[in-house]
């Protein structure tokens, strides 16, 4: 079996943050491929995912099997040059939607461009995000996204839930407040479910590299000034972070 995507799937229930997403927001999967590319030949790559695959997602999405997806290329960061993601509401639909796209990868009329992505891109890490705070509904989030994000992967401790509550508590309002002055266009805080050794994840989307490398700046200073003793708590509990930019493409 190709092995083209190999995402693992999990039952994810997301966790409302004050303010900033309704009680009754549905379920949400959010499901991450983090290839590692050859970086001269990684725009065949490109090219290979926006003639084979976006179609089939893009059918995907219209049958309600999956409510987004999104391929981008990395701008600045490690050694993941590109992300496949894609995310739903349903946990059956979404299986459904696994089996379908690595049969079609299998049928003859692709086979060979699949083929030559896995020798481009030949490993890469899987992840599953489940969303526990955002600016607006995850599915909403994923659905409209910027032309740029920068992404912040945390490795953490087991007291990581008290992370996610001085995101809740400290954080979201100052990134709230960013998304209001446009600084940022959106964020979202995810947790690890499955994959490797980060466990959170936050995305902040933007118009382009530079605003949100200003935003970035001084985020750090405005954090600590809303909560000095809570932001120390958060560096003591995720420690250590990798920091990516990407641009967001279909």
């Amino acid at each position: 079996m190709r092995t083209y995507i190999s995402w693992l799937l999990a039952g994810v229930a997301l966790v409302a943050a004050p303010a900033v997403q309704a009680q009754d927001t549905p379920t949400a999967f959010a499901m991450a491929t983090y290839y590692r590319c050859v970086q001269g030949d990684v725009a065949r790559a490109d090219a290979i995912y926006k003639e084979h695959v976006a179609p089939f997602l893009m059918a995907e999405q219209a049958a309600g099997r999956i409510t987004a997806y999104g391929w981008a290329k990395h701008w600045s960061g490690g050694d993941w040059r590109r992300l496949e993601y894609t995310v739903g509401t349903d946990m059956d639909k979404l299986l459904d939607s696994r089996a379908a796209i690595i049969k079609m990868t299998e049928a003859p009329e692709h086979a060979k461009a699949i083929d030559e992505f896995q020798r481009i891109c030949s490993s890469h890490d899987d992840y599953v995000w489940r969303s526990n705070a955002s600016s607006q509904a995850p599915i909403a989030f994923a659905r409209d996204r910027s032309p740029f994000a920068m992404s912040t992967y945390f490795v953490c401790n087991a007291d990581e839930p008290e992370a996610d509550f001085i995101v809740k508590t400290v954080f979201a309002p100052v990134l709230n407040q960013r998304v209001k002055d446009g600084m940022i266009a959106s964020w979202i805080w995810q947790e690890h479910l499955t994959g490797g050794k980060y466990r959170r994840l936050l995305v902040l989307d933007g118009a382009d590299e530079k605003a949100l490398m200003k935003n970035w700046a001084s985020l750090q200073g405005d954090l600590e000034k809303a909560a000095p003793d809570l932001a120390r708590r958060f560096t003591e509990i995720c420690d250590s972070h990798t920091d990516y930019i990407w641009e967001n493409t279909k």
